[in-house]
């Protein structure tokens, strides 16, 4: 092997051992994610099989009042309660028409209108900090200025945003959420999902998405990198 081969034979082995070192992290954080899921599966299935209790033993109520039928499926210390707030519409443009003085300095414009109404931007405010509750009916929050309770069976849609928040709607109301960061997130929202199927009776449906998302991450799956030719 001449120099200027071993040159870049050096180089070669020095790029597969990084493309490994990649591929190696990867795979490594594909795994966990398909763990996940598989032991999510197992918790939905059973839950629609009548076995819930094997899996949520906590008969605790963490200071807040359950009903007969109730339990804790997590319970969230220091998070954040969020709200949705939203600046003034404001209207651009417009009229274009005849204005003529009504009495003093007050005047009336008449005619075209035109313009456009430009709808205020939304943002997401943390008002106050405290302790939740998601039980299988519903989810509550107690902090130091509010309480809030969040009914699955009244809530129109649940929204999971980056940084570990989710905001619920419900048919009254103005849009609140809770935020728990990124840290335990995959695992926060999924007892959020699970309570709200079972309290809706939608296991089986919230079955099939997540084996929709297992085929997907299947897809996903790194491969490892071809090993260098010899000559």
């Amino acid at each position: 092997m001449g120099i200027f081969s071993a040159i870049k034979q050096r180089a070669a082995n020095k790029a597969l051992a990084k493309a490994n070192q990649q591929y190696g992290q990867e795979l490594a954080n594909w795994t966990k994610d398909s763990v996940a899921i598989e032991e999510m599966l197992t918790v939905v299935r059973d839950c629609a099989a009548g076995k819930a209790r094997d899996h949520f033993v906590d008969n605790g109520d963490y200071g807040f009042m359950l009903k007969a039928d109730e339990y804790a499926i997590a319970q969230l210390q220091g998070v954040m309660y969020l709200e949705v707030v939203k600046a003034p519409t404001r209207y651009s443009g417009g009229y274009g028409g005849v204005s003529f003085p009504v009495f003093g300095r007050v005047r009336i414009n008449t005619g075209r209108t035109g313009g456009q109404i430009i709808p205020g931007e939304e943002s997401i405010d943390v008002t106050d900090s405290g302790n939740a509750l998601i039980t299988n009916t519903r989810i509550m929050f107690a902090g130091t200025k509010r309480t809030h309770e969040w009914k699955f069976d009244k809530m129109m849609s649940c929204s999971h945003l980056d940084g570990g928040m989710t905001i619920f709607a419900m048919n009254t109301g103005k849009p609140a959420g809770l935020g728990y960061g990124d840290g335990h997130a995959t695992e926060v929202q999924f007892r959020i999902e699970l309570a709200a199927a079972m309290a809706l009776g939608t296991l089986e449906r919230y079955e099939g998405e997540l084996l929709a998302e297992k085929t997907q991450l299947e897809t996903t799956k790194p491969v490892a990198p071809a090993p260098i030719a010899t000559a």
